[in-house]
C-alpha cells in the first residue's frame, strides 16, 4: 500500500497515516496476508501439489482480489479440473480496470 486509503497521503512505513491519523494495521496485515498465500501458491505449483495451490490462490484471492491473484486461481482452478470457477474467475477478471 502506497497510498492512504482516506486522504491518499503517501505512506512512509507506517501503520498509522502521517496526515489523518487512521490506523493501517488490519488493512497492512491482510495484504501481507495475501501475498503469503501467493508465495505458497506459487510454491505448491513447483512442487506440482495442486490441490493446495488451489487452495492458497483462493484464499489470497479472497483477501485481496488483483489482477495477479486471479490469474494464479483461475491456473490453479483449471488444473484441479474445476472449470466453473475458472471461468468465474476469469469473467471477474476481466471486469476490473487494468491499471499500470
Amino acid at each position: 500500500m502506497e497510498n492512504c486509503p482516506t486522504c491518499n497521503a503517501k505512506l512512509k512505513c507506517s501503520r498509522i497515516c502521517r496526515r489523518c491519523r487512521t490506523n493501517l494495521s488490519q488493512a497492512l496485515d491482510a495484504a501481507e496476508q495475501a501475498e503469503q498465500h501467493f508465495q505458497s501458491a506459487n510454491q505448491a505449483y513447483v512442487d506440482g501439489r495442486f490441490e493446495a495451490m488451489l487452495h492458497h490462490s483462493r484464499r489470497s484471492f479472497s483477501i485481496r482480489q488483483t489482477r495477479q491473484n486471479g490469474y494464479l486461481l483461475a491456473c490453479a482452478a483449471l488444473l484441479q479440473g474445476n472449470y466453473a470457477l475458472a471461468l468465474n474467475t476469469w469473467a471477474t477478471l476481466r471486469k476490473m480496470p487494468i491499471l499500470n
